[in-house]
């Protein structure tokens, strides 16, 4: 990491790790870091995905609504635009991961952040199929990055025992904003006035530039890769351990990955598309409870996630894996049941089952990226985290054209099948896991402690 300016940011500990970016670290136990011990600088991050998520809860459960019944696309089409996003995002992804390798996180976010403001504002000018594509292919893009660098960052800022937590109270605070956002825009908007849905874009945007200018404020050279002696090795024989044929090798990793591909197709990449199909089309849900129902997600997390981090503490990050995907699995039975019933207990079930969803997002949040992390090399994070990133690329390919597809041919049941069946194969997968990670990698033993045999 580059020398940074304020905090402890420039202290680097074995491997590179920060060592330091919590204040009074050398007083605090492990288990007990809290939101107060964080480095301003972290804190000044949280701050910045708080006020994107609040724009992103504006807009987020209606995006299929505004495309198909305020512009009036059909269900497939708006599953291909969506599709289109996740293939898109994940021939991209590479180019990201080499970039925060190259540069570091923060350039690759701060025009990353830029570009999101300026497209998610373009959304509601949208008025043709041909104009959906152009300006998700310039947010895809443009954004390329963006969260593996935002990890990679996080990461680094803090020392390993801490990270499951700061993931963990970074998730809470993003669905924080989430719900809020959700419960205003639910008053809101109205599908005979594109206004309304206009005006929520133009909002979302300017809370990404909120964002920005968050990041910009940090010192030069924050979450940048330490320094690290060559010990007599030659640039190129460095430069050689560094590469995504490394990253590929990585067999656990790929494991995991895979795994996490099952999960998120099956389970987050069906809550934009697939959800809100099933509920508006089959369920005959009303548009706007659909924002009470991801109210519901983002209160479950907000309350859950700090039960949660003390759940996991000490317990396989595998079996809280598996935990999660076997929670989707039942969500999606409780969601499912609300086309079998009518008017407010069908609302009642959409309400109910995504809720629980959020349960399950409580243990994906700190778990998914510590696992990850714990597999990195320092000098590979961006890599590592945007390979991981790929899967939600890969669910935003197959997971919405999934749901246009059935949902709009008239298979709705099949879609619940897969969705169900998925997250419930996802679980089993994840248990076995464990016979690939050591004691720390899955959770048992804190960061440099000696494993006991």
């Amino acid at each position: 990491m580059g020398a940074a300016e304020g905090g402890n940011i420039g202290r680097t500990g074995r491997g590179g790790d920060a060592e330091c970016c919590l204040v009074g670290m050398d007083d605090v136990i492990p288990g007990e870091t809290r939101f107060r011990d964080l480095d301003p600088l972290v804190r000044r991050l949280f701050v910045g995905f708080a006020f994107s998520a609040l724009g992103s809860g504006l807009t987020m459960p209606f995006l299929y609504v505004y495309l198909a019944e305020v512009r009036g696309f059909a269900t497939a089409s708006v599953g291909l635009v969506f599709a289109w996003m996740g293939l898109l995002g994940f021939l991209a992804a590479p180019l990201g991961g080499t970039l925060i390798d190259r540069f570091g996180p923060k350039p690759v976010m701060v025009s990353g952040l830029l570009v999101e403001s300026l497209a998610t504002m373009s959304i509601g000018q949208v008025e043709t199929l041909a104009e959906g594509y152009v300006v998700a292919s310039v947010m895809v893009l443009g954004t390329v990055g963006l969260w593996p660098a935002a990890t990679a960052m996080l990461t680094r800022l803090v020392p390993e025992h801490a990270r499951e937590k700061v993931y963990g109270l970074n998730f809470m605070l993003l669905n924080a904003g989430l719900g809020l956002g959700g419960l205003i825009s639910a008053l809101l908007i109205s599908v005979d006035d594109v206004e309304s849905f206009q005006r929520l874009y133009l909002v979302d945007g300017a809370t990404y530039l909120v964002h920005l200018a968050a990041v910009v404020s940090l010192p030069r050279g924050t979450g940048r890769a330490p320094t690290r002696a060559l010990d007599g090795a030659d640039d190129t024989e460095s430069i050689a351990k560094v590469g995504w044929h490394v990253v590929l090798r990585d067999r656990t990793l790929l494991r995991v990955v895979g795994f996490s591909i099952i999960a998120i197709t099956f389970g987050y990449s069906q809550m934009e598309a697939g959800l809100a199909a099933y509920a508006v089309d089959v369920a005959e849900v009303p548009a706007k409870a659909l924002g009470f129902a991801y109210a519901a997600n983002t209160s479950a997390i907000v309350f859950g996630q700090l039960v949660t981090l003390r759940l996991i503490r000490g317990r396989r990050r595998s079996s809280m894996l598996a935990l999660c995907a076997a929670t989707w699995s039942v969500s999606w039975v409780v969601i499912a049941t609300s086309a079998a019933v009518d008017g407010w207990v069908a609302i009642g079930c959409i309400v109910v089952g995504l809720g629980l969803f959020g349960a399950g997002e409580t243990l994906w949040a700190p778990v998914a990226p510590a696992v990850v992390n714990g597999l990195a090399p320092e000098e590979m994070r961006g890599r590592y985290n945007a390979l991981q990133g790929m899967t939600w690329t890969v669910g935003s390919i197959v997971g919405p054209a999934t749901a246009g597809m059935l949902i709009g041919h008239d298979l709705p049941y099949v879609w619940v099948g897969l969705v169900v069946g998925g997250t419930a194969l996802a679980a089993a997968a994840f248990l076995s896991l464990r016979r690939h990670l050591t004691d720390t990698q899955d959770g048992l033993v804190p960061a440099g402690e000696p494993v006991r045999s």
